[in-house]
């Protein structure tokens, strides 16, 4: 009997796994840190949940069929992928946030390289980071939410420098307040003191202006006087030169110089009379000036007072109330910065937390990576099914560990090992170490470059959560290892049995 033997092209490694079998290993895996999350945060991460796989795979079977592709839902990789978005979120976000982050992890990051094994980074990592460039206060904002099981974030201990820089900021806020409420009340009183001088000074000013309007109108009725007085004095004139027409020359001189001389007696009297007039007008004038002048300054006076004391009065209660206000706004900030912040808040100022409440999960976070406990066990269940390779996280976070000890005995933490094991299970470190450093796709083939890569993960988490400016670092550092696994899987990819390497020869 003949044998036919069948010729293809490599791999010839057959497995039973299929993808969509590793796939659904995967979500089993994630499903116990899922719930968790929904008991911790309430029905809202439920929705988050749900939102974003729904629209990882619709992002995915609408792709493709607008590219005209095979459409590879079936595979699972798309629920995946929704699923870890969706663990990563904060537990009170708005919906349509992880719809934008599923979808550009699955378009950008999944298909626009190929699909399937091609992408360079993990998906889901992109798309976290993606969201904290694009929407930094809704993914930095943590509340309890309203889940079964109830947080607890109490701290364990503290150094004397944290503690000390902590009594230095509050006294110094309570000075600032001080200081902020004795300005104002400066302020208030040296404006009220300009608008009493702006009073005064527009008072007197009018008080002037009326005295120039009263010695005006009497100049002008001084010269209408005068002006009548002299065409009465010219029709007189006229009268008596047509009367002495009829005397002889002499007669009439004579007349003449009577008249003339009695005319000036009469202007004489009529300007004394004038005089005198004008002098008792402007004696009661002055009188009335002076007694409107008293009467101003009186009432200036009593305005001064009045406003001085109802200024100093209204000045003290805003005092009063702006330092009340000031006090409550700061109790009600302190609230919020409590209620709100993780564990990675306190760790990165040197504190230590209840390792209990870390472990097994009952703390403020995102959705699915709250939990050590569930993490690890669902990690463990891909290791013993060989889905994932153990080599990869235990390097990682072993590196990792190894580091954070040493820096916590430097600098002079009370407990160095209970902080290393607070660091270790806060934050997305071991969901990233077991679900998101193992990707196929994104990590290396060979055992030697998977040591260097968990070693450089290691490395660049240390650095990023004890010595940078984020609190985690976890993404960062696993999408720059993602980069660096192409250079790694070159330099310690193995020799075929049976031919040498060729070494380059230097000129």
């Amino acid at each position: 009997m003949e044998m036919n033997l069948k010729v293809s092209p490599s791999p010839h490694v057959r497995s039973r796994r299929s993808t969509s079998l590793v796939m659904l290993s995967v979500i089993i895996a994630l499903l116990p840190s899922c719930v968790y999350g929904v008991l911790n945060f309430g029905t809202h991460a439920l929705v988050i949940l749900l939102v974003s796989v729904l629209s990882a795979v619709l992002s995915e079977f609408l792709y493709e069929v607008i590219m005209r592709k095979k459409v590879t839902i079936g595979d699972l990789s798309a629920v995946v992928t929704g699923l870890l978005v969706g663990m990563n979120m904060p537990p009170e976000i708005k919906w349509w946030i992880p719809v934008i982050g599923s979808a550009f992890a699955i378009i950008i990051v999944k298909q626009l390289f190929g699909g399937l094994g091609q992408n360079f980074m993990n998906p889901a990592l992109a798309a976290r980071c993606f969201l904290v460039l694009a929407f930094s206060a809704e993914m930095t904002l943590f509340t309890p939410g309203n889940g079964v099981l109830r947080q607890n974030l109490q701290l364990v201990n503290q150094t004397a420098s944290v503690a000390e820089t902590e009594a230095d900021a509050v006294s110094s806020a309570s000075e600032e307040t001080e200081e902020k409420a004795d300005a104002a009340s400066g302020a208030t009183a040296e404006t009220e003191a300009r608008k009493a001088e702006k009073a005064d000074a527009a008072s007197t000013a009018t008080a002037e202006t009326e005295a120039r309007k009263a010695e005006k109108t009497d100049a002008a009725s001084t010269a209408t006087a005068e002006t009548e007085a002299k065409k009465a004095e010219k029709t007189d004139a006229s009268s008596g030169a047509s009367a002495s027409t009829e005397k002889t020359d002499k007669t009439k001189a004579a007349d003449a110089e009577s008249a003339a001389t009695a005319e000036t007696e009469a202007r004489k009297a009529e300007k004394t009379d004038a005089a005198s007039g004008a002098t008792a007008e402007t004696e009661a004038k002055k009188a009335e000036k002076t007694d409107a002048a008293s009467g101003a300054t009186a009432e200036t006076e009593a305005r001064k007072t009045d406003a001085a004391s109802g200024a100093t009065a209204e000045t003290e209660a805003d005092a009063v109330s702006s330092a009340s206000e000031e006090e409550d706004g700061a109790a009600q900030q302190k609230v919020d910065a409590v209620s709100t912040a993780t564990p990675l808040a306190y760790l990165k100022k040197g504190q230590t937390v209840d390792l209990k409440a870390l472990f097994f999960g009952n703390t403020l976070g995102t959705i699915g990576e709250t939990s050590a406990l569930m993490i690890l066990l669902g990690g463990i269940f891909l290791v013993i099914l060989g889905v994932t390779d153990w080599i990869i996280p235990v390097t990682y976070l072993g590196s990792f560990a190894i580091l954070v000890l040493i820096t916590a005995a430097a600098k002079g933490y009370g407990n160095p090992g209970l902080f290393t094991l607070d660091e270790l299970f806060a934050g997305g470190l071991m969901l990233g170490a077991w679900f998101m450093a193992t990707d196929y796709v994104s990590s290396p083939m060979t055992r030697k470059g998977r040591i260097l890569f968990g070693l450089f993960l290691g490395v660049m988490t240390w650095l990023y959560r004890i010595f940078g400016g984020y609190k985690e670092g976890v993404s960062n550092a696993i999408i720059l290892a993602n980069c660096l696994t192409p250079l790694i899987d070159r330099f310690t990819r193995p020799t075929a049995l049976g031919i040498a390497r060729k070494k380059e020869v230097s000129s």
